[in-house]
């Protein structure tokens, strides 16, 4: 495994002690990133809530900078804005039954242009229980008060920091987005593409998902720790799924394969 300290220096012992190399971090986190995924996704949701929860203050400061000096988050009310936001509610309306479509298809004509049936029942799987499971469990056992509902903002509800557990809020809350989720969630849909398209697919996602994220903050409905670690935890979910569906993929093949055979008349 390359190290982050590749080059040395001597001590006054004559002892070789590791020196790092900061040019070297960029090509070794890719190089992180695209063998030990979940290695880094798990690191990087570890990073990001030690962040938010040492200093707090970040998410008061970002919301004050949407909220502008009148506190009621002006471009919330921005009809350009709003669209934006209805159309990220809506697209998992279409893509879910597309990629289920796609999986019957599969399953029933096989065709090689298809994506194979584990990597649809990836995606349908993963967005079962990221966005669909774990987000609304953590909204429900967090309870954190959205921004324009605190007192910093004209609201009646105390400010709770990132994962803590707070009875402020008891239905649709603030920890984690997820909005945020469901952007983040369109990555996946690169892993049912073939191998030489998935970089330029993701890079094509990436303004969209910041799109679709960022404007939950300027809405005053998020913290931007809401976003970032939705963001992180989708990714850490994804990473471990995509490894279970891809190790165990033939197999899933083969059986999601058998099942429509004894099901055709």
């Amino acid at each position: 495994m390359p190290s982050l300290y590749s080059s040395t220096a001597t001590s006054s012992d004559s002892g070789r002690w590791p020196r790092a190399n900061p040019r070297l971090w960029p090509g070794q986190a890719r190089a992180c990133l695209e063998h030990r995924p979940i290695a880094a996704a798990g690191a990087m949701t570890i990073c990001a809530a030690f962040v938010f929860m040492a200093f707090p203050g970040i998410d008061l400061a970002v919301s004050r900078w949407a909220a502008f000096a009148t506190g009621d988050f002006p471009l919330s009310r921005e009809p350009e804005l709003r669209a934006l936001r209805d159309f990220n509610r809506i697209l998992p309306v279409f893509i879910l039954p597309c990629v289920l479509a796609l999986l019957v298809a599969q399953a029933i004509a096989p065709r090689p242009w298809l994506p194979r049936p584990h990597k649809a029942l990836f995606f349908l799987t993963f967005f079962a229980l990221g966005p669909g499971l774990l987000i609304q469990a953590l909204k429900r056992l967090i309870g954190r008060a959205r921004p324009h509902e605190i007192t910093d903002f004209g609201g009646s509800l105390p400010f709770t920091p990132a994962w803590q557990v707070s009875g402020a809020c008891s239905r649709s809350c603030s920890f984690a987005s997820g909005e945020s989720a469901t952007a983040i969630a369109l990555v996946a849909l690169a892993l049912l593409l073939p191998v030489q398209w998935r970089r330029a697919t993701i890079i094509a996602l990436v303004p969209l998902v910041l799109a679709f994220s960022l404007n939950r903050i300027v809405f005053g409905a998020h913290y931007l720790s809401d976003v970032v670690l939705a963001w992180c935890l989708m990714l850490w979910l994804m990473a471990w799924l995509w490894a279970v569906f891809a190790d165990n993929g033939e197999r899933i093949d083969a059986a999601v394969m058998r099942l429509s055979r004894r099901s055709a008349p």
